[in-house]
């Protein structure tokens, strides 16, 4: 009876543990946080790099961006990078890195506003060849304004193709930042 008694204790006690114990998920891919978008912009042949910065501290809702104008000179070509901070953690966090880390998940979207003379092309590229476009190159045509939308995508279960328009239903938003331009 007592050896009885022993198994069966024994069995609730591994039952309870067995059921108690939590499996391990794997960490998900949320959304990065971006508070700021810098665009490092430097005229090819030259060391001048300019920053341009679009800033919402506060988030959606709240506050508008502050947003300086980009400024490019007519006829010419720019390498661009972009970097991408949040400012809500102390210290601010370098999300490019997350991004970098991270390439097949996500990629930039350029749009020029209709009329300005801008093509932007050149992206960089994920580790699987389809574009990511931390680092691209611009060219500015005749002297006019306008603006550009910048469009950070998150692919949260991968599956990126260089096909993928900015609304594709595979992605959701990380950064939408509209800045003006001016081609002088």
């Amino acid at each position: 009876m007592k050896r009885t008694r022993f198994y069966f204790i024994a069995a609730l006690v591994m039952a309870f543990a067995i059921v108690s114990c939590k499996k391990e998920t794997p960490e998900e891919n949320d959304n990065e946080v971006i508070t700021t978008v810098e665009v490092h912009v430097t005229e090819q042949g030259t060391s001048n790099t300019l920053v341009f910065k679009w800033e919402d501290l506060d988030g959606i809702g709240g506050n508008n961006p502050v947003i300086e104008k980009i400024l490019l000179n007519a006829d010419k070509k720019y390498d661009v990078e972009l970097v991408l901070l949040d400012k809500t953690k102390s210290p601010v966090e370098n999300i490019t890195e997350e991004v970098e880390e991270e390439n097949e998940d996500h990629r930039f979207y350029f749009t020029p506003s209709s009329g300005l003379a801008l093509v932007v092309d050149g992206l960089d590229l994920d580790d699987s060849g389809v574009p990511l476009g931390i680092h691209s190159q611009w060219s500015a045509g005749a002297a006019g304004s306008g603006s550009i939308q910048i469009l950070l995508r998150h692919y949260p279960n991968g599956g990126k193709e260089a096909s993928d328009p900015a609304t594709s239903g595979k992605s959701s938003t990380d950064a939408d930042a509209s800045f003006p331009v001016e081609i002088r």
